[in-house]
């Protein structure tokens, strides 16, 4: 049914309120009548919404789901009934989207079908602009909180968003002068040219190089393992190898009070991500070595499961304070921190990596120190 718009002027005070209440407001107007939405699109623009049009009730859901309106205007005879639009809006958004619904047959009937549905309001053809307008003052007013809410939830993602870039550049480059730095470093340590202090200092960077360069990986493939992204190369894996290696990395200074230790079976195997675990245990041995200032550090591999000998639980235990039941229940978040400062982004992505093999890992209960454990379960 064509329908006339009749625009007439806003007085001063009604232009102020627009400006005032409309600022990001969005509105959906939905139709089958193209001149019917140009017209409403235009009353409404100039009136500071910002506004979007669809033609028939699939184009407007897939519009609405990827731009939320605040406000819709659905024509009640479409090829998609207009009561079908409702009720679809509704269920995606709720009180959070305030639905007119436009018909030339304004009776009870119609206005009660209109309310079951889930419309805020009716509005009768022939549109009277002035009238549209302020339906729409009044629906705005309305839904300011949910506007104001969606407008700063909007501007949120589009910093993470930037963000989420610029720290994926930085970490892409850092890890490209890491790599640079290891391979050259570890040219000159193989070599025969380097010995006495310098080599023992060469040894040190080579390891902190290595502890950086596990830092920004972990930091790169978080956002990896929260989309799904990283599927673990499980292959058979001597353990007390994969100790070996790591504690090397973090074995104590000379003259340190605290020693490193390996309990573990020589020939003991197990299925697993080989890169994936070994930065798990850097993680773990990183943290024990900055926290514990005497005493032991022990690195410990067992079997757990009796029907597979391909599965492993490691530990890494150090003495010193042990840690807080509360604060054990926050370790393993994105942020989460530990009593002695900030843990859980190491930690955090060690949980992914052994979720990912179908594993788990967790911070046990110890009297005389710290104990994180994981068990993997090996081949499946």
């Amino acid at each position: 049914m064509a329908t006339r718009v009749t625009i007439s002027p806003l007085d001063l005070d009604e232009v102020a309120a627009l400006h005032v209440v409309l600022a990001g407001v969005r509105v959906l107007v939905v139709g089958d009548d193209p001149r019917v939405c140009a017209s409403i699109a235009a009353v409404l623009s100039r009136a500071n919404f910002h506004v979007m049009t669809s033609d028939d009730g699939e184009p407007a859901i897939a519009l609405a789901q990827t731009a939320r309106p605040d406000i819709a205007i659905v024509d009640f005879n479409m090829p998609t009934p207009g009561l079908e639009v409702v009720r679809r809006l509704k269920a995606l958004y709720g009180a959070a989207i305030w639905v007119f619904v436009l018909t030339g047959e304004d009776d009870e009937n119609v206005r009660t079908a209109c309310f079951h549905a889930g419309a805020d309001d009716v509005l009768g053809k022939p549109i009277q602009v002035v009238e549209l307008r302020r339906r729409l003052l009044a629906a705005s007013r309305a839904q300011q909180a949910y506007v104001e809410s969606r407008l700063a939830t909007e501007r949120l993602d589009r910093r993470l968003a930037y963000g989420a870039e610029a720290s994926a550049m930085l970490a892409h480059d850092l890890n490209n002068g890491l790599a640079v730095a290891l391979s050259s470093l570890s040219f000159v340590h193989e070599g025969d040219q380097v010995t006495g202090d310098e080599a023992d200092a060469l040894e040190t960077t080579l390891r902190t190089l290595r502890r950086m360069s596990g830092l920004v990986s972990n930091f790169v493939d978080i956002a990896r393992f929260e989309d799904a992204a990283v599927k673990p190369a499980c292959v058979s894996t001597n353990v007390c190898e994969l100790l070996q290696i790591v504690g090397d990395v973090h074995k104590p200074n000379p003259g340190s009070t605290v020693t490193l230790e390996i309990d573990c079976a020589l020939d003991r195997t197990a299925f697993f991500d080989p890169a994936l675990i070994e930065r798990v245990l850097h993680n773990l041995v990183g943290n024990a070595s900055r926290y514990c200032k005497t005493g032991t550090i022990r690195l410990s591999a067992t079997s757990w499961d009796p029907l597979s000998s391909s599965a492993v639980e490691i530990s890494v235990f150090n003495t010193g304070m042990s840690i807080s039941g509360e604060a054990r229940s926050r370790l393993f978040l994105k942020y989460g921190k530990g009593s002695g400062g900030l843990r859980g982004f190491g930690l955090y992505f060690s949980r992914l990596a052994c979720e990912a093999h179908g594993g788990s890992i967790e911070c046990r209960d110890v009297s005389d120190g710290v104990c994180f454990a994981f068990r993997l379960p090996g081949r499946r």
